[in-house]
């Protein structure tokens, strides 16, 4: 299966516009019913409307989907490592098997029951909960991390990113209770990092 490229000269020779968003969202929307593999790595897809889009397997590394809408679209398997999806519109979207390494997911609008889920906000910011070759990352505002070292942060009373003194005993039961939901949302998904991994590997490249 070859792969059209929409902003790079692929190894078939297929070059696309690396300006014209139209031409590439056209060409990932049309990759699949031509039997190819969609693919638009690093490509400025701010806004563009992949809504209901085939994009199965997609090569979408480092693509900035900033407010993109992907409502029901199919990323299954997709490699969206280091791509910017703040503020995309993911709801019905299928993550199954999406290789989320690095990426953004700040204020995506997720159906509850994807295995990328946000966790509602928080005095800290928007809570969120995605899995990855590393395994489960979480970010809460602009906090970036795992949920151990949420879980260690909030025990003690200092060392929290912009809360001091009365502010991290105010914040530290919301993120408990985030923490509580993580852990559920972990248990029902026992295997899906497993699965991450043999699909993609770890980041530094060891399967």
């Amino acid at each position: 299966m070859t792969a059209v490229s929409a902003h790079n000269t692929n190894p078939e020779g297929v070059t696309m516009s690396t300006t014209d968003q139209s031409n590439i969202v056209t060409a990932l929307r049309s990759a699949r019913a031509s039997g190819e593999r969609p693919s638009a790595s690093g490509a400025d897809l701010q806004g563009a409307n992949l809504q209901g889009a085939d994009l199965w397997g997609a090569n979408l590394q480092g693509a900035d989907l900033w407010g993109a809408d992907l409502q029901g679209a199919n990323l299954q398997g997709a490699d969206l490592q280091g791509a910017n999806l703040q503020g995309a519109n993911l709801w019905g979207a299928n993550l199954q098997g999406a290789n989320l390494w690095g990426a953004d997911l700040q204020g995506a609008n997720l159906h509850q029951d994807s295995v990328v889920r946000a966790l509602g906000e928080t005095p800290s910011g928007l809570a969120l909960i995605q899995p990855t070759p590393e395994g489960w990352r979480m970010s809460v505002g602009c906090w970036r991390g795992t949920p151990d070292a949420l879980r260690a942060m909030i025990s003690k009373d200092q060392g929290w990113p912009e809360a001091r003194g009365e502010q991290i005993v105010e914040r530290r039961p919301f993120l408990e209770n985030v923490l509580a939901l993580a852990d559920w949302h972990m248990g029902q998904h026992p295997k899906v990092i497993d699965e991450l991994v043999a699909k993609w590997g770890t980041p530094d490249g060891d399967a």
